[in-house]
């Protein structure tokens, strides 16, 4: 697998990645503040790092992208609570430590290691969400340094999020989020419907200084041989399914197509690549489904679910039954990335407007006959090997590396400039 080329000796510019979430922590932002970041190094910009070391214990590691980490950024700094009183008795209070979130006992490190930096240096700092305990510290910076430069990006609602279900979260949130929006230079989200939430209740100005760019795909990251020929079709979802994301719509509309395409009985396999519950694998759906069919795979590293994604005949991608999605998930821009044909089980909202301008098959998530007949048309693409492409390569490029990272550029540019 080729490695990312570092970045060049005269750069472009400079830029501060400001975020908890970096290799090797394994949370699902990791890999999409990443990629881009990586991008904008590839373009020609030195990028220096400013990350929560592995200090918590509920967070699981994952190595994958270490080394691709260590050959494109400039300098990693990794941040561990202070080692004194108050942080000892932060870290104790389940209330305190987890305030809005796991990193909040970083606040006072993260503050101190960037009031020590020359921050003119940098063309800007660039935030990433979900760990909203990182915008305070940036509040504070800002208020200290007036003439920093930063762009705060977030992959999902904050104070209007519908999935929070903490009222002491929800208060921190409410509060600080309007700190967040007046300090920051510019604004990013992955979706527009929860660049919305963030916009309501605030000055129609403050559009101006606000973008949506989407999660990316980096090609580097994916292996480059021809992909693997199957013995059967394999359908393959990555990821884990809880709750009302589960594969039960998959397991109906799979035993309504046998019913009339017997011929597909013996040649499809579904492959479930991450953690599901063993409920979800006992349904009357899947135990009438073919012996053998529905395998479990354990939780894979990042690099290796690509390779999954990249080998895969069909991705499934599943998403929970709700009235409308506010998020696009960066599974979605992993999917594109592999050039595997997708069939999204998607509800109205963020992924059914990428499933609808990338071309690929999807229905929403309670519709049987539609799951079952994008699953057939899906299935006789592969199995025609129709030279026809799937997807729209024009939409496709939008979640380019390459291209996002160049817009994130030129927001860079255009606020140093202001």
């Amino acid at each position: 697998m080729a490695s990312i080329p570092s970045a060049i000796a005269s750069p472009r510019g400079k830029i501060l990645l400001f975020s908890y979430a970096f290799p090797p922590m394994q949370v699902q932002m990791t890999p999409a503040v990443f990629k881009p970041m990586a991008a904008i190094a590839q373009q020609g910009y030195s990028v220096d790092v400013l990350c929560a070391d592995s200090f918590c214990p509920e967070l699981p590691l994952d190595n994958s992208l270490l080394p691709h980490s260590e050959e494109t950024f400039s300098n990693i700094t990794r941040l561990s609570p202070p080692r004194d009183a108050i942080s000892w008795l932060q870290r104790k209070s389940r209330v305190f430590s987890r305030m809005p979130d796991l990193m909040t006992v970083l606040h006072r490190s993260a503050y101190s290691h960037l009031m020590d930096l020359d921050l003119s240096d940098y063309d800007a700092v660039m935030t990433w969400s979900p760990f909203h305990s990182i915008n305070p510290v940036m509040v504070r910076v800002k208020k200290a340094r007036k003439n920093v430069r930063w762009i705060a990006q977030f992959s999902d609602p904050w104070a209007g999020n519908p999935l929070e279900v903490s009222r002491l979260t929800k208060m921190w949130n409410r509060r600080h989020e309007p700190e967040t929006v007046d300090a920051a230079d510019y604004i990013v989200h992955s979706s527009a419907y929860s660049l919305d939430i963030m916009l309501s209740g605030h000055s129609p100005e403050l559009r101006k200084k606000t973008d949506v760019l989407p999660h990316v795909f980096n090609t580097d990251l994916y292996p480059k041989r021809p992909k693997a020929k199957n013995e059967k079709i394999v359908l393959r979802y990555v990821g884990v399914l809880y709750g009302r994301r589960t594969p039960e719509p998959v397991f109906a509309a799979l035993n309504m197509l046998f019913s009339r395409r017997k011929d597909l009985r013996e040649l499809l396999v579904v492959e479930l690549i991450g953690q599901v519950s063993k409920e979800m694998l006992e349904s009357e759906s899947a135990y009438a489904l073919p012996t053998g069919m529905v395998r479990n795979i354990p939780n894979v590293s990042y690099l290796q679910s690509l390779e999954l994604m990249y080998d895969a005949d069909i991705l499934l991608l599943i998403e929970a039954d709700v009235r409308q999605n506010l998020f696009l998930p960066s599974k979605i821009s992993d999917y594109i990335g592999a050039n595997t044909p997708i069939v999204g089980l998607v509800p109205p909202g963020a992924s059914e407007d990428a499933m609808v301008g990338l071309g690929g098959w999807h229905s929403p998530p309670s519709d049987v006959i539609a799951i079952s007949n994008s699953i057939e048309n899906a299935v006789d693409h592969v199995m025609n090997k129709n030279d026809a492409s799937w997807f729209d390569s024009i939409f496709r490029q939008k979640f380019d590396g390459a291209h996002v990272a160049q817009r994130f550029i030129e927001i860079a540019e255009r606020i140093k400039l202001s």
